[in-house]
């Protein structure tokens, strides 16, 4: 429908102030005021597109921050340094 737009102002055959615009013309279509239909429109037939699917069981890599000793979490020994640390992919 753009192209039919744009090929009747290009070519002269209608003036500006006569030609709908284009998201009027596509409500034509969707409420079935012209002999088109949006199957005949290529871009306007929605797609169907993959869906993403979460991995079911995914094993966790490494040890929990739950799994440290008691000893760590005591903290009295003093210049002991702990850090975590994330992996990505």
């Amino acid at each position: 429908l753009d192209a039919c737009v744009g090929y009747a102002l290009a070519k002269g055959i209608f003036q500006k102030d006569q030609v709908v615009s284009t998201k009027t013309l596509y409500n034509y279509v969707d409420l079935g005021l012209m002999d088109i239909k949006n199957g005949d429109l290529p871009k306007k037939v929605k797609r169907n597109t993959k869906t993403r699917r979460a991995r079911v069981n995914k094993r966790i890599l490494g040890r929990s921050i739950d799994e440290r000793s008691p000893r760590i979490e005591s903290r009295k020994d003093f210049g002991h340094w702990e850090c975590d640390l994330v992996l990505g992919h």
